[in-house]
């Protein structure tokens, strides 16, 4: 990496970090929940985009648009249950589990049909139909796990949240820094040549650290800087894996990056591809753990 990319790299990522600070610390809730919300749709455009450039017949309004609803709809249920929303039903019995599952999906897979069925041609529709599914189950299914980690804990929902970006986002720090300076075996060559071994345990043992360090931020961990230290490690290698899962993709699609968002660091799909993978993850920790 040269040297103008490693200074674009570090401006976008300082002002990336000051953008997460603020709305976790200090903006209202509804703000955090825009912000995510946004974030979300970015990222389906990227997806939709690069799914188009491989051949692909998609809907990529209809699927942003979807995937807006069900971040909303997700938001919506995990704030207001918490009491931390405005929270009107339509029915006694009504609540946001039935509207984001039992209504949600159903619709949407009714509705792209519907969209297939003005198409001039039958071509590449089972392609467009489950590519739009996947687009929405893999970015809006998986990030909307953000809003139930803020719920959580009304006075330590932030917190958890700046722990889990914290902890992945080192992972990502660690395998640059260690794969550039020490990396002499590929990961997986064949998905991405750039990735290495070496990359690959830098990060997870960032992550480690990082999750040791800030282990005040999880009451659960308390007293526990081992179980800390095994949960960083497990959400690094989970977020190798978010990325390794978007590099498939875009190898797929031969596309470089998902999009230029974020000048020297890519799209928003890049930039969120492993904390896909961590969030569920951290989030079932949260709970069963």
């Amino acid at each position: 990496m040269n040297l103008r990319n490693l200074c674009l790299r570090v401006c976008s990522g300082t002002v990336l970090v000051v953008l997460v600070l603020w709305t976790l610390c200090f903006a209202p809730l509804w703000v955090f929940s825009l912000v995510v919300i946004i974030f979300a749709a970015l990222a389906l455009f990227e997806f939709f985009t690069m799914v188009r450039h491989r051949g692909i017949l998609i809907h990529r309004a209809l699927g942003v648009g979807l995937g807006i609803v069900f971040m909303s709809l997700v938001a919506w249920r995990s704030l207001g249950e918490r009491g931390q929303a405005p929270f009107f039903l339509f029915g006694p019995n009504a609540t946001m589990l039935n509207w984001s599952w039992d209504i949600f999906w159903p619709a949407t897979i009714v509705i792209i049909f519907l969209r297939q069925f003005t198409r001039q041609n039958t071509f590449e529709a089972l392609s467009g139909l489950a590519t739009t599914l996947f687009g929405l189950a893999y970015i809006a299914g998986l990030f909307s796990y953000i809003f139930y980690i803020r719920a959580f804990a009304p006075d330590q929902g932030a917190w958890l949240v700046l722990f889990l970006i914290l902890v992945t986002k080192m992972s990502d720090v660690g395998a640059f820094a260690v794969g550039n300076v020490a990396g002499r075996h590929a990961l997986v060559s064949r998905i991405s040549p750039r990735k290495t071994v070496e990359g690959f345990v830098g990060g997870v043992t960032f992550s480690g650290v990082t999750a040791w360090v800030a282990v005040g931020m999880v009451p659960r961990l308390a007293g526990r800087p081992a179980a800390a230290v095994l949960l960083g490690m497990f959400l690094g290698v989970c977020s190798q894996l978010g990325d390794l899962a978007e590099s498939l993709i875009k190898r797929d699609c031969q596309i470089k990056d998902s999009g230029r968002f974020f000048p020297g660091m890519g799209g928003v799909l890049d930039v969120l591809d492993s904390l896909l993978f961590t969030a569920p993850i951290f989030y079932g920790f949260l709970i069963y753990g």
